[in-house]
């Protein structure tokens, strides 16, 4: 019956796709020229998921050129060179791209920089103030307030304890921070160098001066032009020698997604599938209220169908988390170790992968991860926040009976007794010692070459490359050739893509009442990384105590328009 199938599926998807790219054609005509905007929640943006179908869109013959709009870009260090990377390949393929930019900052701008022409309004400027750091201490306010975390680590970076505990940095932290900070500066000062074809050391002496004006920014060779957005189709009409026709990148992006499906419809082709693994690692999805997670109950079933399916030749997980709990990460890597006994497995990292999202993809193959990634963080810390310091100076007192020593162990008004840490302690170091184990087999590599680049540090991929913790850098398209290639796909051979991803569960009130969805986010919530350990105080975390804000709004009286934390 599968022929039949076949027959009455596959022709008809093929002509709706033809139909499709003709449609698209006449839109484009001779002269097209997507336009995409990034960082506007109202703007024609496309989400890193769907960069393929970009890519595709915007290598068809009619497009002649990408009209970019960058403001505040809501992504990281990985995230942005893979836009980087995409831009350069249809630069590489003789589209004119073109950066229309209002303030950048040096996040934006680094992006900027690819396009064959940067323009500014007169007022414009360009905040290329490199990369700095801020790290943020909670433990002397939470003392007074008579709360106290009750938090224990296996290595001495894993940082994340830190901010509710102490009221300054270790030597450790500050020391994992510098590396990380001078690391992805180096990254901004090369990227900008090779586009703007500036030594590194004049891009640096920019920096020191930044932020620069748009005169002073076309004067240093950072900016070509100064123009309001209106004055670009003078310009480009003179580049086409046409006038342009605009069509916007999010819609021509899902059009090309569409194609791709209907030309996927009854194809025997071999199937590389991408399960995109984005969030905090939890066992189950239940309560996140919308936010993106990695949970064990999903995720492992989802595997284990990829394992016994034959049409898929290859797995690349697509991984970009800070960690979360201990025990789900083994649970996915258990799954992804017997996945890559039956076919490659490829992990790519995306902005992070440090703690549980880097346990879970240990099992790998191949791991492959941007320069910019934050990867790494092979540490646990746990524990949990007592309260009961704090509800006696409101009136509040509790007791406690319980029939065993450690019947209390988490009970969050009583702190550790010295019995009840030393369990917990030897817990963690279970666990700990548990996850470099899995790390050296996944990279065949002796535990002792394993551990000393471990102990709960975060490493910039460029770092985690050098020190064995990943197999090699690039992006997504360079995770699945690999995979192809470990699957004896040749080039020559035909074989298609399929993607996976796992959306955040919403409730029924949010699908029917989004008005009251937006009242009930004004009421403030529990950060991720303390949501997990109240949610999962009976395991062990392995989280990355580090989040870096690369990209929020610049502008004068904000400080310092990086946040580390």
């Amino acid at each position: 019956m599968r022929w039949l199938a076949w027959l009455l599926l596959r022709p008809p998807a093929l002509v709706l796709a033809w139909l499709l790219a003709w449609q698209q054609g006449r839109r484009l005509g001779r002269s097209g020229v997507l336009e995409l905007r990034l960082g506007r929640a109202d703007g024609d943006g496309v989400d890193l998921d769907r960069l393929a179908d970009f890519e595709a869109a915007a290598s068809r013959p009619r497009v002649r050129g990408v009209l970019i709009h960058l403001d505040a870009l809501g992504m990281g260090w990985a995230g942005l060179q893979e836009w980087q990377a995409v831009l350069e390949r249809l630069k590489d393929q003789g589209k004119l791209l073109v950066a229309w930019v209002e303030a950048p900052s040096t996040a934006a701008y680094t992006l900027a920089a690819v396009a064959d022409r940067v323009v500014l309004p007169p007022l414009g400027e360009v905040g290329l103030v490199g990369v700095a750091g801020q790290l943020r201490f909670l433990g002397g306010a939470l003392s007074r307030l008579g709360l106290d975390f009750e938090l224990e680590a296996a290595g001495e970076y894993k940082s994340y304890g830190e901010s509710f505990t102490r009221t300054y940095a270790t030597a450790e932290n500050r020391e994992a921070t510098r590396a990380l900070v001078d690391g992805l500066h180096q990254e901004v000062l090369e990227t900008v160098a090779r586009h703007r074809r500036l030594s590194v050391a004049e891009v640096q002496a920019l920096v020191e001066r930044a932020p620069l004006t748009a005169e002073e920014a076309v004067e240093a060779g950072l900016a070509d032009e100064i123009a309001y957005e209106d004055g670009l189709e003078t310009w480009l009409e003179a580049q086409l020698d046409a006038k342009p026709r605009r069509v916007g990148a999010r819609g021509a992006t899902r059009v090309q997604g569409w194609i791709r499906w209907l030309e996927a419809v009854g194809a025997g082709e071999p199937i590389v599938t991408v399960v995109h693994l984005t969030g905090a690692v939890v066992v189950s999805d239940r309560g996140q209220r919308g936010r993106s997670v990695i949970a064990s109950r999903a995720t492992v079933p989802v595997l284990k169908a990829l394992r016994e399916d034959e049409r898929v030749k290859a797995v690349v997980l697509a991984v970009d988390s800070p960690g979360g709990s201990a025990l789900a990460s083994d649970l996915i890597w258990r799954e992804v170790e017997l996945l890559k006994r039956t076919k490659p497995v490829v992990a790519w990292f995306g902005d992070t992968a440090a703690s549980g999202g880097y346990y879970l993809a240990a099992a790998a193959s191949e791991i492959i991860a941007r320069p910019g990634t934050l990867t790494g963080s092979i540490g646990v810390v746990g524990g949990k926040l007592v309260v009961g310091k704090a509800l006696a100076q409101v009136g509040v007192h509790s007791e406690w009976v319980g029939a065993g020593p450690n019947a209390a162990l988490y009970n969050p008004d009583r702190a550790f007794t010295p019995s009840q840490r030393a369990r917990f302690r030897a817990v963690l170091q279970r666990t700990y010692d548990t996850f470099i184990q899995r790390v050296a087999a996944g990279r065949r590599r002796p535990e002792a070459a394993v551990e000393p680049f471990a102990r709960g540090r975060v490493w910039t991929g460029r770092a985690a490359l050098e020190h064995g913790l990943v197999d090699a850098l690039g992006g997504l398209a360079e995770a699945l050739l690999r995979a192809r290639r470990l699957a004896g796909l040749t080039p020559g051979s035909g074989w298609r893509r399929s993607d996976i991803s796992f959306r955040p569960r919403r409730s029924v009130l949010s699908r029917l009442a989004p008005g009251l969805l937006r009242l009930s986010s004004l009421v403030p919530e529990l950060p991720p990384a303390a949501q997990l350990l109240r949610d999962h105080p009976c395991e062990p975390l392995a989280l990355c105590g580090l989040t870096l804000d690369l990209d929020p709004r610049y502008g004068p009286g904000t400080g310092s328009p990086y946040t580390m934390r």
